[in-house]
């Protein structure tokens, strides 16, 4: 690990430092600025570099490279000169409350499942990628137990152990470990090797959401936020979910009852208008006219199974020596056409190219979507169908 002499280890409070500049270089994109001494971080270990400003220059991005650290501005800052460095704290707080609060959700799944973490970034939301499954009930728990560690401000604590201290020490890390080891120590949640910038105490988290479990290689990825971006999430779904309230006069403790209950209702007349859909195109097949050569019936509200019975009783019933049946749908009109008495494989591409359609299947049966309207749709099949025969 680096030799954590810089000042962001040292003071990692510090929001503005007066530091000599000791050279800058023009890179291909940006100026390299090297300082004295620094309070930018460098980006690492998952946590994003510090943004922030070297005089009245922009500072972009931050990475070490070697022994230094180079801090890549908008602009050249004279070397040998003394400049004032402001840390765009907002950022830089953000980075500490939900790099502490990662912490304590890893610490306290090692110690309850036995489970790494191998692998965390941190963007819009923190993600933390562990070796074994979880279900949504047991992140749940670890959600309550983390807070429960916030609540109770306990110290957040930097330990520098010597080669003999650190064999004592249980903690997590990635790999193995050489030099001057950092430890990150919060009582009864986590130690763990970290070479990123935290909190003092864990009641300056605030607050964690643990917002999505998912399945990952061969065990679990979580989305998680912490500190200022939990309190933006939780603020934006109550918005959402007092919109919700207010639209059906639900209580804001019950709107995913009334969702529910809506959602039934319409489940119930979804089935009550395919009864009536069904209803009414089988006395449409009833009144189809026999012997046609190609027989096109359109109908709204029918789902592929009904599309595929119709286009038989036309074939058997009406003597149809070609059928196609069509159903209005958002994205144009669906159809099913079907013949044992030609090869439809021979129209697919004349029709899907006149009627802007997609679709295709076997020398019997084509299905799929026009983008036209009824009647170029019904002229055309006719036209190319009966040439089939």
């Amino acid at each position: 690990m680096e030799e954590m002499n810089e000042l962001f280890y040292r003071e990692p409070y510090t929001r503005e430092f007066e530091a000599e500049v000791i050279r800058c270089d023009k890179g291909r994109k940006y100026w390299e600025v090297v300082l004295d001494d620094t309070a930018f971080y460098p980006e690492g270990g998952g946590q994003p570099a510090d943004h922030g400003m070297i005089g009245d220059v922009p500072v972009i991005d931050v990475h070490r490279k070697g022994d230094e650290i180079l801090h890549y501005t908008e602009g050249p800052v004279e070397a040998g000169t003394k400049v004032r460095c402001v840390i765009d704290w907002d950022r830089r707080f953000d980075h500490m409350q939900n790099h502490s609060g990662e912490h304590i959700v890893s610490g306290l799944i090692h110690r309850t499942y036995g489970y790494e973490n191998v692998g965390f970034h941190m963007g819009d939301l923190v993600q933390i990628d562990f070796d074994g499954p979880l279900t949504w009930e047991q992140v749940r728990d670890i959600e309550r137990r983390a807070n429960a560690v916030i609540w109770e401000n306990i110290p957040v604590q930097e330990l520098f152990p010597d080669e003999e201290e650190l064999q004592d020490i249980d903690y997590r890390s990635k790999k193995e470990l050489q030099g001057k080891v950092r430890i990150i120590q919060i009582s009864g949640a986590d130690t763990c090797a970290c070479c990123g910038t935290h909190v003092h105490r864990t009641g300056e988290i605030g607050l964690i959401r643990l917002l999505h479990v998912i399945r990952h290689k061969s065990g679990v990825r979580i989305d998680m936020v912490s500190g200022k971006r939990a309190l933006q999430y939780d603020e934006a779904v109550f918005d959402q979910n007092h919109e919700i309230s207010v639209a059906l006069s639900a209580p804001e403790t019950a709107t995913a009852d009334a969702v529910k209950g809506i959602l039934n209702q319409n489940v119930q007349k979804g089935r009550r208008f395919n009864d009536l859909a069904m209803k009414y195109f089988e006395a449409v097949l009833k009144t189809a006219p026999e012997n046609e050569k190609v027989s096109v019936i359109f109908c709204d509200g029918l789902d592929r199974t009904a599309m595929r019975k119709g286009v038989n009783t036309l074939l058997q019933e009406k003597n149809a020596s070609a059928a196609a049946v069509l159903s209005l749908e958002d994205s144009g009109y669906a159809y099913v056409i079907l013949s044992h008495q030609a090869d439809l494989r021979k129209c697919t591409k004349a029709l899907n190219e006149r009627l802007q359609g997609r679709g295709g299947g076997n020398a019997e049966m084509i299905q799929g979507t026009f983008q036209a309207s009824a009647e170029e749709i019904e002229t055309a099949v006719k036209e190319v169908l009966t040439g089939l025969f």
